[in-house]
C-alpha cells in the first residue's frame, strides 16, 4: 500500500513538527512555505524521510495551483491525503494597541494571512478530493477568545477558522474533513505574552504545552477512527479555556 502524502503549508517551530509527527505516521511530506523551506526540509529528510520543499507564493491562487502541480508531479504524486495549514508569522505575537495600528500594519498583519490561508483554501479542493482527504487548519486560541492589542491575530485566526467550518460544509459530500486546532500563544514560543490580557486561564494539566503536543492532537484528528469529525475546533491548551 502506497504511503499517504501530506501537504505541510507553514514551517515554523509547529510546522515542523507537525511534519516530524506525520513522517512517524508514515506520510510523505511536500513542505510549503512563502519563504526558504530548505532547512527544516533538510532536518526532517535526515531521519529517513522523503520531502519534497516548495517554497510557494499564497496571494494567488492560480499560482499556487501551478506551484504545487509542478511538486506534485516531480514527486510521482497526483493528488493529496492530508493538508495541514500552520502558517503564523511571528510578527502576528507581537502586541499593538488598536487605535494606533496604520493602514499598512492591518494589511500585513491581517489582511496578507487571511489572503494566504484563503489561497490554500481554493486550491485544497481539488488536490484532497481524489483521495477523500483530510484538512487541519490550525490557528492559535485567541481566535476564540480575542485578544487586547492582538487585534490582527486574532482577527485573522477567527476568519479562517469560519472559512475552514464554511468548507467542511461544502466539501463533506465528497468525502473530505476539515477540522481546527487552536493552540494557546504560548506554543508558539509568545511567552512574552504571560501576564497580559491573552493569559487569561491557567491550564489544569501540568507542564507547559509543546509543539509536540499540538502535532499529537493533529494526528489523532488524520486518523482513521477521526472520519466522522468535520467542522470542529480542538484546543490545545491543558484545560486553560474549556470552552464549548
Amino acid at each position: 500500500m502506497s504511503k499517504r502524502v501530506a501537504l505541510v503549508v507553514g514551517v515554523a517551530d509547529l510546522g515542523e513538527a507537525v511534519a516530524h509527527r506525520l513522517v512517524r505516521d508514515g506520510c510523505e511530506l511536500i513542505l510549503c512555505d512563502p519563504q526558504d523551506p530548505g532547512p527544516a526540509t533538510a532536518r526532517i529528510a535526515e531521519a529517513g524521510a522523503r520531502v519534497v520543499p516548495l517554497c510557494a507564493p499564497l496571494e494567488d491562487p492560480d499560482d499556487f495551483r501551478t506551484a504545487l502541480g509542478t511538486a506534485l508531479r516531480d514527486a510521482g504524486h497526483d493528488a493529496v491525503d492530508v493538508l495541514v495549514y500552520t502558517l503564523v508569522s511571528a510578527e502576528a505575537f507581537v502586541p499593538r494597541p488598536l487605535a494606533a495600528l496604520s493602514g499598512s500594519e492591518w494589511q500585513r498583519l491581517t489582511e496578507d494571512p487571511i489572503r494566504h490561508g484563503l489561497t490554500v483554501l481554493q486550491v485544497a479542493h481539488e488536490v484532497l478530493a481524489p483521495r477523500r482527504g483530510r484538512f487541519v487548519l490550525v490557528v492559535p486560541a485567541v481566535a476564540l477568545e480575542g485578544a487586547a492589542e492582538l487585534v490582527p491575530l486574532a482577527t485573522a485566526a477567527e476568519t479562517l477558522r469560519a472559512l475552514a467550518k464554511s468548507a467542511a460544509r461544502r466539501w463533506a459530500a465528497d468525502g473530505i474533513t476539515v477540522n481546527i486546532v487552536t493552540p494557546d500563544v504560548f506554543t508558539y514560543g509568545a511567552e512574552h505574552l504571560r501576564g497580559t490580557d491573552v493569559d487569561r486561564g491557567e491550564a489544569v494539566l501540568p507542564g507547559a504545552g509543546t509543539v509536540t503536543d499540538v502535532a499529537d492532537a493533529i494526528s489523532l484528528l488524520l486518523a482513521p477512527a477521526a472520519a466522522r469529525l468535520t467542522g470542529t475546533t480542538l484546543i490545545v491548551d491543558g484545560g486553560a479555556l474549556m470552552t464549548p
